[in-house]
């Protein structure tokens, strides 16, 4: 089912039975409806083709789906395709608020027999639209009786282009490093950036990038050039990590605040 919210300057549709993720994000642009992220499938059945959804226990991936934490060592499914993205994307959520202009949703993994993470957690997602604000929230708990590693982001897909851009969207963002390595999984420590991902001048995206940035000091904006549109983020402390993917060949970017590093649980194993 989707929910759809609505104040009249923001449009934002929900389906909170795939993980609470976003099928629309419009703003009314000149008295027409402007979709700011790309439309997901109507009926969605898998978050992949949702215009945004949230990363719940962990951001991104965990290379060959295993990790250590405090001395141990865990297997989760699928390890040929690492495990990617957490495991709440596509789960049913609870709605537990609505409004107009509101909606909160919740989540326990004691609840998911087949849950593919070996420490119990709970989560709630909250989405508000305030005039031209989308205020979106994770509440993420270790429901357990130890100490769980655990992360979470958003995954949001914008338009490259909009109705009247003149260009390639400009994309504006100040971060301190980017972790090396050829796929999204990173081989080692935060090193300086290129000057190719060098954004805290707003430029064009019209590089191929599919990386994570440390040190972001948590303010991007995206901007579309001739539309007369422009977006802003802001983000809470915890969020200081961001993810940049602009695949070659597509009509979508995504730009996707994240808590850590890809394949981050290893990472802080090693030190």
């Amino acid at each position: 089912m989707t929910i759809e919210l609505n104040n009249h300057i923001l449009r934002l549709q929900v389906v909170p039975e795939i993980g609470g993720s976003i099928v629309d994000f419009s703003v009314n642009h000149l008295n027409q409806w402007i979709p700011l992220m790309r439309k997901g499938d109507n009926p969605l059945s898998k978050s992949s083709n949702a215009s945004s959804f949230v990363l719940i226990p962990y951001s991104n991936r965990l290379r060959d789906g295993q990790f250590s934490f405090q001395g141990r060592k865990y297997q989760l499914r699928d390890p040929e395709k690492h495990a990617i993205h957490g495991d709440v994307r596509d789960r049913s959520l609870t709605v537990t608020e609505q409004t107009d202009h509101r909606i909160r949703m919740t989540f326990n993994s004691t609840d998911v027999p087949d849950i593919n993470f070996p420490f119990p957690f709970s989560a709630t997602l909250t989405y508000s639209l305030e005039e031209s604000k989308l205020w979106s929230q994770i509440e993420l708990t270790n429901i357990g009786q130890e100490a769980m590693p655990a992360g979470c982001g958003f995954h949001p897909y914008f338009h490259r282009r909009l109705p009247g851009s003149t260009g390639e969207v400009e994309l504006q963002v100040n971060v301190r490093g980017v972790y090396p390595g050829e796929t999204p999984l990173p081989t080692g420590p935060a090193e300086p950036i290129s000057s190719e991902q060098d954004f805290s001048t707003q430029r064009p995206l019209d590089v191929v990038l599919d990386h994570c940035f440390a040190g972001w000091d948590r303010e991007a904006v995206i901007e579309w050039p001739g539309s007369g549109i422009k977006a802003r983020f802001q983000a809470d402390s915890g969020l200081e990590h961001i993810i940049v993917y602009s695949p070659a060949g597509e009509n979508f970017c995504a730009v996707e605040p994240v808590t850590n590093a890809n394949d981050g649980i290893n990472l802080f194993a090693k030190g």
